[in-house]
């Protein structure tokens, strides 16, 4: 179980990692934004491109914003029941949710390859005229956003099944 504990603390140094890289994204962001919104009511126009890459950050920032939820036990979960239950119950309880969330990231990364593959193979672009050219680059965020969240949540569930055999 000290090997299983070292790999999760190994997977919360990357989650850490992405936090530190969502932050950034995210002030790049609130910047482009910023500069979106003066040049549209100031300035009188604004590029299409830099419009379309609002959503390109915030694909990133949503994504990697969910695994570092994890991390910090941030996700949604009925507290007023969970915090009535021994901890053994919850350490039961978060391990079997942990084990679902990494199965639902294998699944939406299984489902997610051919639509990430197809937009690869032809590299898609905006379909607007001014808009960014690597519209595949956002859409390969998916699996691995659910790759890092799916990682994650292993770690969390080898440290419920440690606090599970402890208690």
């Amino acid at each position: 179980m000290t090997r299983a504990l070292a790999i999760a603390d190994a997977i919360d140094g990357v989650t850490k990692w992405a936090s530190r890289l969502a932050s950034a994204l995210l002030l790049a962001l609130i910047a482009l934004v910023f500069f979106n919104v003066f040049g549209r009511y100031v300035v009188g126009g604004s590029s299409v491109a830099l419009q379309e890459l609002e959503w390109h950050l915030m694909a990133p920032i949503a994504l990697l914003g969910i695994t570092v939820l994890m991390l910090e036990r941030g996700h949604v979960r009925v507290d007023m029941l969970y915090d009535k239950l021994p901890p053994r119950a919850q350490h039961a309880l978060d391990l079997f949710t942990m084990i679902c969330g990494v199965e639902m990231a294998v699944l939406i990364i299984k489902y997610s390859t051919g639509f990430v593959d197809n937009a690869w193979s032809i590299r898609e672009g905006s379909p607007d005229p001014g808009g960014l050219p690597a519209r595949y680059v956002v859409k390969a965020m998916l699996p691995v956003g659910f790759a890092l969240f799916g990682l994650q949540c292993a770690a969390n569930a080898i440290r419920h099944a440690a606090a599970l055999r402890v208690g």
